[in-house]
């Protein structure tokens, strides 16, 4: 989790001692209604490998990254997104597909994938620094399910192999690497 933290302060003290660079014409804070820093047509595109570790909590539960249980169980994956339309205001409505490989402590490795529409806004410009937020509906299906996932399917008498999910994001870019982007999700 120091690793987790380390990362945004680096993030933010990037993006504050960078102000000198914002572009002229914007003012140095606003929501953006387009992409802030593509030159020209914006791409459509957007795939981003990432790893994540599983808490204990419900969805609820993680939204507090630096109070929330972890567990011995993580993933591995690879994610596609596609904006399909501008819907005005800042708004993006897209797709996402998905794959991970889940493993750990306590678990068989097993494999999830998922698909879903995902709302974005441009975001929120300060300076250099465009903190974006995101929220993906879906479905998800895994090939076994986890130590946790087992515990709730018998609480619950379910079955967690087909699943619908929801999935809130941030991104963090800058300026300078408008294509790269750090994004913080939780899933499920």
């Amino acid at each position: 989790m120091r690793g987790v933290q380390a990362a945004f302060a680096a993030l933010i003290l990037f993006a504050s001692v960078t102000p000198g660079l914002a572009d002229n014409s914007s003012p140095f804070i606003y929501f953006a209604t387009e992409d802030p820093f593509a030159a020209g047509q914006p791409t459509k595109n957007d795939i981003y490998v990432f790893g994540g570790v599983f808490t204990t909590g419900s969805f609820g539960d993680t939204i507090n990254v630096f109070g929330t249980d972890y567990t011995d169980s993580y993933m591995v994956g690879a994610s596609y997104g596609r904006d399909f339309t501008d819907i005005g205001a800042g708004f993006v409505l897209g797709g996402v597909t998905g794959a991970a490989i889940r493993f750990g402590d306590d678990d068989d490795t097993s494999g999830e994938f998922w698909a879903g529409v995902r709302l974005r806004h441009q975001g929120l410009v300060i300076g250099d620094l465009a903190i974006a937020p995101a929220l993906t509906a879906g479905f998800s299906a895994v090939t076994g399910p986890t130590e946790i996932e087992r515990n709730r399917e018998i609480r619950y008498d379910g079955d967690a192999s087909f699943l619908g999910f929801i999935g809130a994001e941030l991104s963090f870019r800058v300026r300078q690497a408008p294509n790269v982007e750090l994004v913080y999700q939780l899933h499920h």
